[in-house]
């Protein structure tokens, strides 16, 4: 079997993508225009308007590109732990990947496993049955791999959601209430009270937003922070755990001449 190269450069290459994404969110969390503050008076209230920039769209690319190489390392790894049988057969060569189940619970959840299990020596599957989402001891979906997984089944298909440009936002305790309106602009949010109590309002509060991954409507969101952990967690205990089955040689990848054509000058 190859060795670790190729699973280890596409880890690394991935911190690449991971340092230029914090980079890029440092750079729009510290802008003036990322959070403004509006305020102005309408009839009887006094309000301040909370407007939130858009995020710099090079930040999903970056994303993608991130993921891309943490699950694409994943299976080039699962590619030379598998069976040569496995490797050489075409029904089963498309199957070869490094699998990731949320649970094996049901009939057709099992039957996925084993098509996909069976294509490595038991010693291989043994170690990667260990790594699954369903064997930790919390929830499979707080689980690294299946957060990688999810992350990516998104991106294959459209733009992962960096939703939730949070921001703490002071609401005064009025008599009547303050009034908060959600607008049709998702990017802005208003908070109303009494021209009396505009004293109470009117002030800059100062707040450290959050960034967020994940779903649109579902209580998938993972915070920035968790993709460091996510790279850690392969990088230092997925790839280490399959090194005793990878040989060290050869130490590039098999270069093959289809043919030779003589040329003759003159």
């Amino acid at each position: 079997m190859y060795n670790l190269d190729y699973p280890v450069m596409k880890t690394e290459r991935a911190k690449t993508h991971l340092d230029a994404l914090n980079r890029e969110l440092n750079i729009f969390l510290s802008r003036d225009d990322t959070l403004v503050r509006k305020y102005y008076e309408k009839g009887s209230r006094y309000i301040c308007r909370t407007e939130f920039a858009g995020v710099p769209k090079i930040v999903g690319m970056l994303l993608g590109e991130f993921l891309y190489c943490m699950r694409s390392g994943l299976d080039q790894l699962a590619w030379h732990l598998a069976l040569q049988t496995a490797r050489d057969t075409e029904d089963s060569a498309h199957r070869v990947c490094f699998p990731i189940f949320e649970t094996i619970a049901g009939t057709k959840n099992w039957k996925n496993w084993q098509r996909v299990i069976k294509l490595f020596p038991n010693s291989v599957a043994g170690v990667i049955e260990a790594l699954q989402p369903y064997k930790g001891p919390g929830s499979p979906k707080d689980h690294a791999l299946w957060q990688l997984n999810a992350l990516c089944n998104i991106d294959k298909h459209r733009i992962i959601p960096i939703h939730s440009q949070e921001a703490p936002i002071f609401v005064p305790i009025t008599d009547p209430p303050a009034r908060i309106e959600h607008l049709d602009d998702p990017d802005a949010i208003e908070v109303s009270v009494s021209l009396a109590d505009a004293a109470k309002l009117k002030f800059d509060p100062k707040g450290s937003m959050t960034i967020v991954f994940g779903e649109w409507g579902s209580d998938f969101v993972i915070p920035r922070e968790r993709l460091s952990e996510i790279y850690n967690f392969v990088r230092d205990n997925v790839i280490p755990r399959f090194s005793r089955f990878i040989s060290k040689a050869p130490e590039s990848p098999v270069m093959r001449v289809a043919g030779a054509t003589a040329v003759h000058n003159g």
